[in-house]
């Protein structure tokens, strides 16, 4: 088994899109794909840490709506503010997919993914840390993938509200 095996092969868990506007990207996925249930959390970067936008401290506001299609998480990415990688997708390219995710069990697990990331080219274009509920971070792999890869890793609390989100209920994120 590689390296890259040992901690990305075995997570991917999420799929994720910008969108333009989420009330139309939840309608137009709850028709064509069946998702009846969604979770919006808005100001997901107000409060976090260590904000990081290609290197420099990031400025980012955005808004994310989450469904499920079986065990795969289907986020929308709204950008609300600042300089995003969800900005910069929407000025290139317009709505659409974006990245995968891929959970790691463990912090050491989510910093030795991102280390290998980042040897293989793929700098850390956007990124922060939830204080006591996770960390998080893009890596551009636009060139070789067409997509951005994300990495994470989820306090037990955080992974708790997403069997809640699979489950339909609506949960908040704190």
């Amino acid at each position: 088994m590689s390296k890259v095996e040992q901690f990305i092969g075995r997570q991917f868990d999420q799929i994720a899109f910008v969108v333009p506007d989420l009330a139309k990207g939840r309608e137009s996925f709850s028709r064509m794909f069946g998702i009846g249930n969604w979770n919006t959390w808005t100001d997901l970067a107000k409060g976090q840490k260590d904000k990081v936008y290609y290197g420099e401290e990031g400025d980012f506001e955005f808004s994310c709506s989450y469904g499920y299609v079986g065990d795969i998480q289907v986020e929308l990415c709204h950008h609300d503010g600042g300089r995003s990688i969800y900005k910069d997708w929407l000025d290139k390219k317009g709505g659409g997919f974006h990245h995968t995710g891929f959970r790691l069990d463990t912090r050491e697990e989510y910093e030795a993914a991102a280390a290998w990331l980042i040897s293989q080219g793929a700098p850390k274009a956007m990124g922060g840390e939830i204080e006591g509920m996770g960390i998080w971070a893009y890596y551009d792999t636009v060139d070789e993938l067409d997509c951005f890869t994300e990495l994470y890793w989820s306090a037990p609390a955080v992974l708790e509200i997403f069997e809640k989100m699979k489950r339909g209920e609506q949960v908040s994120l704190t």
